[in-house]
């Protein structure tokens, strides 16, 4: 047995033939997060469907990496009921609970037991072993299992950001006034577009530095509106994204596609901004 975490995504896997390009553009921002946060690991696998991360520490900093939809520390284990028996023994033997369920995905269609039977079968060990009781909804624990090259075992789902990779869609400039304008670019960062953030004014941007995995945004100040159009040029980037809601609206002389994430959210942005937060 050994100890990894499984990362999962969800709209990635709508992908098609570009699938891969976006499963190895969350690698990389995975690996981006992970040096940035001084964590040490052994490898990174890509499974289909799954990222498995070798390190055996929880690595919380995942849920700021745009494009994963949950993450969990398991062990991994040869795909066998009796070593997955052994596993969830070892997960749960100093847990206190009184009433849990098991929840299996058989992924690989190899393995002799269904998703119900593996359920089934783990579900009465410990029933026995432990001598707790099932509650498929009203549960104090609930036990996991993944069965993909190996068996995974794990207890807990760290909840992600979802959305895609960032960088995958390419650059925008980010036009920086308010929060509103903070909010807006990670909208549009958790739609897969790195930013460019520049203002008219010095101002802080560590909340976008905080999910920008994958690239490194620097602010660049600008004297007029009129240059953004340069920049974006030089940059390569496809538009400018600004905080304008519908209380604020106003036109903006620009040959540069002009993108409000923030339009229909007038009465939504302070639990926007706490989601992020």
């Amino acid at each position: 047995m050994e100890n990894v975490v499984i990362v999962r995504y969800s709209e990635i896997g709508l992908k098609g033939k570009n699938r891969i390009v976006f499963e190895k553009r969350l690698i990389n921002n995975i690996r981006d997060c992970l040096k940035k946060n001084k964590v040490k690991y052994e490898k990174i696998d890509r499974l289909r469907g799954r990222i498995i991360i070798f390190t055996k520490q929880k690595l919380n900093c995942l849920k700021y990496v745009f494009g994963i939809s949950s993450f969990s520390l398991a062990l991994k284990l040869e795909s066998d009921v009796n070593e997955i028996e052994k596993a969830v023994e070892l997960i749960i033997k100093e847990r206190k609970f009184k009433t849990f369920r098991v929840s299996a995905q058989r992924l690989n269609k190899d393995f002799s037991l269904t998703s119900p039977e593996i359920e089934r079968t783990i579900g009465s060990f410990v029933c026995e072993k432990f001598n707790k009781n099932v509650s498929l909804k009203n549960f104090d624990l609930e036990i996991d299992i993944e069965i993909l090259n190996k068996a995974y075992v794990f207890t807990e789902r760290v909840k992600g950001l979802n959305g895609l990779p960032v960088s995958v869609e390419g650059k925008v400039v980010s036009l920086i006034e308010d929060k509103n304008s903070l909010l807006a670019s990670l909208l549009i960062m958790k739609r897969g577009c790195s930013v460019i953030p520049v203002s008219l004014k010095k101002t802080d941007i560590n909340l976008i530095k905080k999910f920008a995995y994958g690239f490194e945004p620097e602010l660049i100040i600008i004297k007029n509106i009129k240059e953004i159009d340069n920049i974006a040029k030089e940059h390569d980037a496809r538009a400018v994204v600004v905080g304008q809601t519908l209380k604020n609206f106003k036109e903006l002389k620009l040959k540069t596609m002009v993108l409000r994430p923030l339009i229909g959210f007038d009465k939504k942005l302070n639990n926007l901004i706490f989601n992020f937060l």
